[in-house]
């Protein structure tokens, strides 16, 4: 314990800090600038591609796609019921959980376009909606049919974004 009180109350070790922190900022930005890859075990700093970039964007692009489409959703829902559960927060939350959903297929990233993979989604949310014991009119054959109708939509979306960013991408290179 005594060493640690002289090594605090020592008056180099506090000058030399902020040199540590200022060489640290000073080769982060130069990793940047000058596109210089450092790696260590924990820590990858620079060397960014057009990949990694396209990337981004399509994840970025793919998430703002699904908020929107889950918030125009809400309203459709409300719409249907003649006194919404907790003032419309449970249709809320619901969407909400359909959101993170969505979001994991995004991370996932093997969104495609196949009637298999449609359907085994679909299968899916109507499960997680139904998890949560809706009132009786989200239970109907009809609202079955507009939530695969839903969910086939947002995931055309998704692979369409996809492929928008890859053309690009090719484009590019």
């Amino acid at each position: 314990m005594e060493s640690i009180t002289n090594v605090l109350t020592n008056p180099t070790f506090w000058s030399n800090v902020p040199s540590f922190i200022l060489l640290l900022v000073v080769l982060a930005v130069l990793a940047k600038v000058f596109k210089v890859k450092i790696k260590t075990n924990h820590i990858t700093v620079g060397g960014e591609d057009a990949t990694a970039y396209y990337e981004r964007a399509v994840v970025r692009n793919q998430v703002n796609q699904a908020k929107l489409f889950c918030m125009a959703l809400e309203n459709k829902v409300l719409a249907m019921v003649d006194e919404p559960k907790n003032d419309g927060y449970f249709a809320k939350y619901v969407l909400e959980c359909v959101f993170d959903k969505i979001c994991e297929w995004i991370m996932y990233n093997h969104m495609e376009n196949t009637e298999e993979y449609i359907e085994s989604k679909q299968w899916e949310i109507q499960s997680l909606v139904y998890s949560f014991n809706p009132p009786e009119v989200f239970k109907t054959p009809e609202f079955q049919a507009r939530m695969n109708k839903w969910v086939a939509e947002i995931i055309g979306r998704m692979v369409s974004i996809r492929k928008l960013y890859s053309k690009k991408n090719q484009k590019e290179n």
